[in-house]
């Protein structure tokens, strides 16, 4: 039924949108492109600045790291040191929202880093939303060899603007990037996931899928669609609080949400199909808070590039 009712959403999006653009529908713009990336470098510059009366907010903003509601003058107003590398935004003019995926530099800890920030009427920010990859929880140096020369940057396709009359629309963007955690969650497979035979994704800078380099046959060397029918996602037992900003111009759609592992999942298949022993890492309780960004190019998954870290499972969302 969830598979079901996936689909069809996706399919009165599309719909929806295709007669938007049939009637030259234009949303109500409070503030441009222009305007959402000032804000964006406006917070930033206030952070490397420790100062957040630097940034024009609401009375009642929410400030949040990692799922945890902060004061605004905690976590990283103390210890941002530079502007982000590794850098892609994301301008969602349809809901006044901007968003950003790369590399913080937190007092010589260079961590994966993404944010999304919400403009009310083009003059102050009401939601500031932080994911933080820090090296001290775990996760792998952002700036350490395993990165290597070629993911210094992010993919070139990703910030090439799409041209305008091949554009998806803000729905169909969201409805798109839906589609790819239900394939993951209720689906278990690629099979309503429009993705294209190139797709390849990388998490906190690491290829995890169509990775030329990785041996033949291995499970990050497989594509995209590839990994999903081998139904590898049944140790995912639920994807939740998904929502999504998008941007037509470039064809990016942003997801944010968490992903559960209840510990329950004894086999799962392999790349060969055949089926094995889960991971001992996986056989404990435990979610993903993650933010993700699909390029999306002729209507199909090209590229993703997603940041993630470990929190308590079932971690309620602030958001």
């Amino acid at each position: 039924m969830k598979m079901r009712f996936t689909v069809m959403v996706f399919a009165a999006a599309l719909a929806c949108s295709t007669a938007a653009r049939a009637a030259d529908y234009q949303p109500h713009i409070e503030c441009n492109r222009q305007c959402l990336a000032g804000f964006m470098d406006t917070y930033l510059k206030a952070l490397i600045a420790h100062d957040s009366s630097k940034l024009p907010v609401t009375k009642n903003v929410k400030y949040t790291e990692n799922g945890v509601r902060l004061n605004l003058t905690d976590g990283l107003w103390h210890t941002v040191t530079a502007m982000p590398t590794y850098r892609l935004d994301v301008i969602d003019e349809y809901s006044g929202q901007v968003g950003l995926l790369g590399i913080i530099n937190e007092n010589g800890n260079k961590n994966w880093f993404a944010v999304r920030l919400k403009v009310e009427k083009g003059k102050q920010v009401s939601e500031i939303e932080n994911l933080v990859v820090r090296n001290i929880m775990g996760g792998m140096p952002a700036d350490g060899p395993e990165l290597g020369a070629a993911l210094a940057e992010p993919h070139p396709l990703m910030m090439q603007a799409i041209p305008a009359g091949k554009r998806s629309s803000h729905a169909e963007l969201a409805a798109i990037g839906d589609s790819y955690f239900a394939g993951l969650d209720t689906e278990n497979d690629g099979k309503y996931v429009p993705f294209d035979p190139a797709c390849q994704r990388r998490e906190n800078g690491m290829v995890t899928a169509n990775n030329t380099d990785s041996p033949k046959g291995s499970m990050q060397w497989l594509d995209c669609k590839a990994q999903f029918d081998t139904h590898f996602s049944t140790i995912v037992t639920d994807i939740r609080e998904r929502r999504f900003i998008a941007d037509p111009e470039t064809g990016l759609s942003f997801g944010w949400g968490y992903f559960d592992h209840d510990g329950s999942v004894e086999k799962m298949a392999s790349a060969d199909g055949k089926m094995e022993d889960v991971s001992p890492t996986f056989r404990m309780p435990f979610s993903f808070y993650i933010a993700e960004i699909f390029k999306v190019v002729d209507g199909k998954i090209r590229q993703i590039e997603a940041v993630l870290t470990t929190v308590p499972f079932g971690m309620e969302s602030t958001w």
